[in-house]
């Protein structure tokens, strides 16, 4: 199976989150935290999807890239995208930038499958986004949270302001891994609500009508 599915989206219903780290290492700061937001989500009632990265195996995209349907993994990666209204990211920080994997995969899906324009960005416009980081580091991968809303801001997405960059990780949770200081634990969850709530927002609006919060 390429993602785990909690709860079912019906109409009316709270946003279908999507959650996933932007790294690939199994056991990870950034998965384990990736996963406590899972939890915390799932304690507010809202429907997520886990994905992992590793389950879509893609080639470097190249610079003229025209379309994604000759590949199959990168298809299938952004139909789990298009699916969901929200999005929320655990990404690691490399040389102060995102990932290698990361980078590749968004590109891959800001392709245009066949009919669409160039430059469409259908998995990303209007969508909320929500950005965490975990390291060991004392600056917590603040630098490729920067980068990472620069990316999807370009891909016109709706990245909402608060994020979590927690330094010094590998102390920052308890044994059934929930981040220990209760304060972390509320500026998390304080996010999840920001990102389903611009999702929400995004779903009342006619079709065709932007919502201008970053």
């Amino acid at each position: 199976m390429k993602v785990h599915v909690s709860g079912a989206t019906e109409r009316g219903a709270q946003p279908k989150l999507l959650m996933l780290a932007g790294g690939v290492r199994s056991g990870s700061l950034n998965e384990k935290l990736i996963g406590y937001a899972s939890r915390v989500a799932g304690e507010m009632g809202i429907s997520t999807t886990r994905l992992s990265l590793s389950d879509y195996p893609l080639p470097l995209v190249e610079a003229d890239a025209r379309s994604i349907d000759q590949v199959s993994q990168a298809l299938a990666l952004k139909a789990v995208f298009q699916r969901h209204c929200a999005v929320i990211i655990a990404s690691p920080e490399h040389n102060g930038s995102v990932t290698a994997i990361l980078k590749n995969a968004l590109d891959w899906i800001s392709c245009p499958s066949e009919g669409e324009m160039a430059n469409a960005y259908t998995a990303f416009r209007r969508k909320a986004f929500g950005l965490l980081s975990a390291s060991s580091s004392p600056f917590g991968g603040l630098r490729g949270l920067s980068q990472l809303r620069h990316i999807l801001t370009t891909m016109q997405a709706l990245v909402v302001p608060e994020q979590l960059s927690l330094p010094h990780a590998h102390r920052a949770f308890d044994d059934v891994g929930a981040l220990s200081d209760p304060l972390l634990r509320r500026i998390l969850t304080d996010l999840v609500s920001s990102v389903i709530e611009v999702a929400r927002r995004q779903s009342e609006l006619p079709a065709g009508k932007a919502d201008s919060r970053e």
